[in-house]
């Protein structure tokens, strides 16, 4: 799946951005579960996750570079080391495959809940496309996700900013969502670490060849940093948008989609569409990932693609509520092993270089 055209700053910036904003980005749960619950701290939270982003999505992308690396799997054996790294190595691979599920799951519910379609026809219809788009090349994986991050970006934007405006926020609003408790942990600190690790982890599918692709280091890093940027800029908007539709927001379970229909009805249909495209991005990044690293030919990337394709059609129709309470939990917690092991591979490079200059 190597390509030959190298890619811009914001080629990379849109890859990181849309392989982030899959469903739970873009539905506002993520974002409600992980920071709005925990009010003023959550803003604070949200600005560390922003750091986060740039700094480990420059990271990984930084050494696969080096490694000249086409998956995760050179990306991990170097930072785990060889026994470790075989261990996260197929932990995440197997994580993407539960992850396209969710993905298929996701725009089941999606197509069922908000524009009325069977909810197996969503699932077929992202799952199709995704395989269709990975067979073709990284570059066309690429490409597919910078032409959708546009869209994304403006419907996410639009219904934050129309819904400020129109309810405003105040401080009792702030103070009452301080009095709920989110699902995820008790500690704001925490809750932003594992939604940072979490997403890390799946980035790293997309991250790692894009570290390879990049035009030039420049193109690399500012491409790391306006994706980091986008992507805090982009939950500080809808972490926003919601606290301004409390309390009546709360029973939701997409809560972007209800402060959409608050404009229309019609815009919240167009909203779900947007959501597909969403999840679009994100499955096709995940199913890359895997077909990166378990096959090496055409011909098998082609099979393994179909094979993983076929099994999330028929897993994600146990329901997207069960599914992602399975799988999402402990991707968070494994996510932060591999965040302090990019940390300590580092720190590792920084001493080794300082020893070899003090020999001298």
């Amino acid at each position: 799946m190597k390509s030959t055209k190298q890619l811009s700053t914001w080629a990379v910036a849109s890859a990181f951005i849309g392989t982030v904003v899959g469903a739970g980005f873009a539905t506002g749960q993520e974002v409600l579960q992980f920071f709005t619950f925990f009010g003023r701290p959550g803003f604070i939270g949200i600005f560390i996750v922003t750091i986060l982003f740039c700094y480990f999505g420059l990271a990984i992308m930084q050494v696969s570079r080096d490694l000249k690396s086409d998956s995760h799997l050179e990306l991990v054996r170097f930072i785990g080391g060889r026994k470790l790294g075989i261990l996260m190595d197929w932990f995440i691979t197997f994580s993407f495959l539960g992850v396209l599920v969710v993905m298929a799951a996701g725009s089941g519910a999606v197509a069922e809940e908000q524009l009325g379609f069977p909810s197996f026809s969503g699932s077929l219809v992202i799952i199709v496309l995704s395989f269709l788009t990975v067979i073709s090349g990284v570059n066309n994986v690429i490409k597919a996700i910078g032409l959708v991050v546009p869209f994304l970006l403006t419907a996410v934007f639009g219904v934050a900013v129309y819904s400020i405006i129109h309810d405003p926020i105040t401080l009792q609003k702030i103070i009452f969502v301080e009095s709920l408790q989110s699902s995820v942990t008790t500690k704001w600190p925490f809750s932003a670490l594992l939604y940072v690790s979490y997403n890390i982890l799946l980035a790293t599918a997309i991250l790692a060849p894009l570290g390879v692709e990049a035009r030039n280091n420049k193109s690399l890093i500012y491409g790391g940093i306006l994706g980091g940027l986008g992507l805090g800029i982009g939950i500080l908007a809808i972490n926003l948008a919601i606290i301004s539709g409390v309390p009546e927001i709360l029973p939701f379970q997409v809560p972007m989609v209800f402060l959409a229909s608050r404009l229309n009805p019609l815009l919240a249909h167009a909203y779900g569409f947007i959501l597909l495209l969403e999840i679009y991005t994100t499955a096709v990044s995940i199913l890359y990932g895997f077909v990166a690293r378990i096959a090496f030919t055409k011909v098998q990337k082609m099979i393994w693609a179909g094979i993983a394709c076929v099994g999330a059609f028929f897993a994600a129709q146990l329901g997207f509520a069960k599914v992602i309470t399975t799988i999402y939990p402990v991707m968070g917690f494994i996510g932060l092993f591999f965040l302090a092991s990019i940390l300590w591979s580092q720190f590792r490079e920084i001493l080794s270089g300082y020893l070899r200059f003090d020999r001298k």
